[in-house]
């Protein structure tokens, strides 16, 4: 999505905004602006038809301080499109401003193609449209646009049919992966923590283990993940209070209970202990809050991975 900011900027610099997303011509050169939580970014749709100023523009970026002089937080530079992310905090739109400024003679002086070039075969455009292929908007001779969104569409299909996956092999190792994270939270639980890298290590190693038995790499995947961390934090949290009943069992402070009697005795207590179960109740909150935190990025990309390209004409 893109907000007041962006948009405000997108709408003096002749920008369009649609989809979420500004695009358009900016300074001579095609560009999309997007941002999320805590960061903006600009990709810009150039390429390089002498490969040397592509190289010197590459080593002059890399040789300056980007994260100081203009709060640059990744870079990322490919055949056909150069992405610049910053830190967005108080001043950031100054700051994309003055790198913009900057960054624009740039292009030009190693000449990069302009936003008059088709991105796809290089050759001058005369009307032609803009497409978003996977969030970055390119300018396009028609034929060349209806080209790309049949390869896009036969990539997508040649995955589909590719993944030999099944989802019930795939949920099973998620399984055995997030109980072993369970084991890791009911542990950090009963030391008295809760912290959101094991939730983290939990979503990790729940994908680990549902591509490990092949799991098919799909939408329900997204699904899948997110329901065995939860199972995973909800075992954990009643792991911990299992681990703490076997303590005083062991120290003899529960005569007459054995560890087969710990479900029970906890299911008691949810029962009849109206202390308990606020407890349980604020427990499973927090973890549930910290694991979230925890695996919204990987998830996040999962989702990407699993759905394949995305092809649009923008409006």
């Amino acid at each position: 999505m893109i907000g007041s900011a962006y948009k405000k900027f997108a709408k003096e610099k002749g920008l369009k905004v649609s989809g979420g997303v500004a695009y358009g011509s900016l300074g001579g050169y095609a560009v999309t602006l997007c941002e999320g939580g805590g960061w903006k970014r600009i990709d810009f749709a150039v390429t390089f038809p002498d490969p040397a100023g592509r190289v010197a523009l590459t080593d002059l970026l890399n040789s300056s301080n980007l994260r100081k002089e203009y709060r640059v937080l990744n870079l990322i530079i490919n055949a056909k499109v150069i992405q610049v992310t910053f830190h967005d905090t108080a001043g950031t739109m100054k700051v994309i401003r003055k790198f913009v400024d900057w960054f624009l003679p740039l292009l030009e002086r190693y000449g990069a193609t302009r936003a008059d070039i088709c991105a796809e075969c290089g050759m001058p455009l005369s009307g032609g449209c803009w497409a978003q292929i996977n969030g970055i908007c390119y300018p396009l001779h028609e034929a060349c646009a209806r080209h790309l969104q049949a390869e896009v569409d036969a990539d997508n299909v040649r995955r589909s049919e590719e993944d030999a996956g099944n989802y019930l092999t795939g949920t099973l190792g998620a399984l055995a992966g997030a109980l072993i994270g369970s084991v890791v939270w009911a542990l950090v639980l009963n030391a008295g923590y809760v912290a959101s890298l094991v939730g983290l290590l939990i979503s990790w190693l729940a994908e680990k283990g549902y591509n490990l038995c092949r799991g098919r790499q799909g939408r329900a995947k997204v699904l899948i993940l997110i329901l065995v961390t939860i199972l995973a934090v909800a075992l954990g949290t009643f792991g911990s209070d299992a681990i703490e009943l076997f303590q005083l069992m062991d120290e003899g402070a529960l005569p007459g209970f054995g560890i087969a009697d710990i479900p029970m005795f906890i299911l008691a207590l949810l029962v009849d202990n109206g202390e308990y179960r606020a407890a349980v109740v604020y427990n499973l909150a927090m973890g549930m809050l910290f694991a979230g935190l925890g695996v919204f990025f990987l998830l996040r990309q999962t989702a990407r991975d699993v759905s394949g390209s995305k092809f649009r004409y923008m409006k």
